[in-house]
């Protein structure tokens, strides 16, 4: 564990919400880091259940926690954790998340070794309720389109920021607020989290990468668990229609220089947007909203998002709700919520079978062990026979023995008085 005196201080953010079967897991991951100079903040935002308990019950002076006594949601208890953070860098995990213990060790190493970046994230595995890996970071990182080879040589035009965003606008790669860890004047300059239920990530991950460099660990070093309660699953129409007012904005209000018609890459970066683009099917909300502000772009000041009132209004969101039930890319609409429901299903069958492994194992251990009794049942009997045999080996060398030393003194007399007879009869001839 580093020396806390000599390597800065962490602040580990944790906002808690109804996740008291896995928040012990999530806290006990940052606990266990290899990474020693941290803190964990701790916020319960007024669960029902009993993750306040759980919290309660740790006994470690790095750990604080604080409560909700009405629910904010998770942007509003982000951003008050970052008011309490006292670290030099800051990280962020979700109560129902983990760590890997070498994450935080080899994060900060990295940002300390490449002062020019802004922040650091890592590959990620997919994992069940239990924690058993679903898709592991290989196959997850498979599935997101390399704008560098999309673009090809066009792609020498573009500044290290822009391909970062251009990734970002194909797919959310970075996936979850749980995979950041970044310096503690980044939030200075880039903003707090803004108030989206469903892509508060993406959007501070877009504002992230349009103003500072990022580095992505080539590491499984995080944990994303999926379950019957992720907020991903809530509403595929609610977060389609929050994703595009998200998107729509930031295109507004962000200059991307390779979308300049002079640019050298900009026939190329039209091409990869049009393979690319689909924003979990928000392109052509997108699209709408984008041609509604064109003429008006506002650039607020404040956290509110320009479209808030898009993804609240009832009307939108029972249009987006028709649209994804009819819309040709349907599959790609509901790429979060049917993955969700998919891996969950899958995460289920392999419980199952599992359990039906485990009571297998178990019948056959049963049987190893009853056979192991018998073997050592039998190699002892053969170690008694062979004492026994040994042992009848030894009489029956002795006996041999005897037998040979009487056998020979027997001969020995008889070779005597043959001799002694001999003996007599010369001498009798003689006279």
């Amino acid at each position: 564990m580093p020396n806390t005196h000599t390597f800065p201080l962490v602040s580990v953010l944790m906002p808690a919400y109804n996740h008291a079967p896995y928040v012990r897991a999530a806290v006990e991951s940052v606990l266990g880091q290899t990474y020693g100079n941290l803190e964990l903040i701790a916020i319960d935002d007024a669960s029902s259940d009993a993750t306040w308990n759980v919290l309660q019950s740790f006994e470690d002076e790095r750990l604080r926690r604080y409560r909700h006594d009405a629910n904010q949601g998770a942007h509003a208890t982000l951003n008050e954790a970052l008011g309490l953070a006292r670290g030099k860098f800051i990280a962020i995990i979700n109560s129902d998340d983990v760590y890997h213990p070498a994450r935080l060790q080899k994060a900060v190493s990295c940002l300390t070794a490449n002062q020019h970046l802004g922040a650091c994230f890592t590959r990620y595995d997919f994992i069940d309720e239990t924690g058993r890996v679903v898709r592991d970071s290989d196959s997850l990182a498979a599935d997101f389109p390399d704008i560098a080879k999309s673009l090809g040589r066009a792609a020498e035009a573009l500044e290290r920021n822009e391909l970062q965003v251009m990734s970002l606008l194909a797919r959310n790669y970075l996936h979850t607020t749980s995979n950041l860890i970044c310096r503690r004047e980044v939030i200075d300059q880039v903003g707090t989290f803004r108030c989206f239920r469903y892509v508060h990530d993406h959007d501070f991950f877009l504002r992230l990468s349009h103003r500072f460099p990022i580095e992505v660990i080539p590491e499984g070093l995080l944990g994303y668990r999926f379950h019957a309660a992720n907020t991903l699953a809530e509403s595929a129409a609610a977060s389609v229609a929050e994703t595009a007012a998200m998107l729509a904005e930031f295109l507004l209000t962000h200059e991307l220089k390779a979308m300049r018609h002079h640019s050298p890459a900009f026939l190329a970066v039209l091409g990869y947007l049009l393979d690319n683009f689909r924003a979990y099917g928000a392109d052509r909300l997108v699209l709408l909203l984008v041609l509604a502000e064109a003429g008006d772009c506002r650039r607020p000041d404040s956290a509110m998002p320009m479209f808030h009132d898009c993804f609240s209004d009832e009307g939108i969101m029972s249009r987006v709700g028709a649209l994804l039930h009819k819309d040709r890319a349907v599959e790609d609409l509901c790429w979060q919520k049917s993955q969700t429901t998919k891996w969950w299903e899958e995460a289920q069958k392999r419980g199952n079978q599992l359990v039906r492994m485990r009571v297998r194992q178990d019948r056959v251990g049963k049987k190893l062990w009853e056979t192991r009794q018998a073997l050592h049942e039998v190699q002892t009997t053969l170690h008694e026979s062979q004492s026994a045999l040994e042992q009848t080996e030894r009489q029956l060398a002795w006996w041999r023995e005897k037998y040979r030393r009487t056998l020979t003194a027997r001969i020995r007399r008889a070779a005597r008085i043959l001799i002694n007879a001999t003996l007599k009869i010369s001498r009798n001839r003689n006279q």
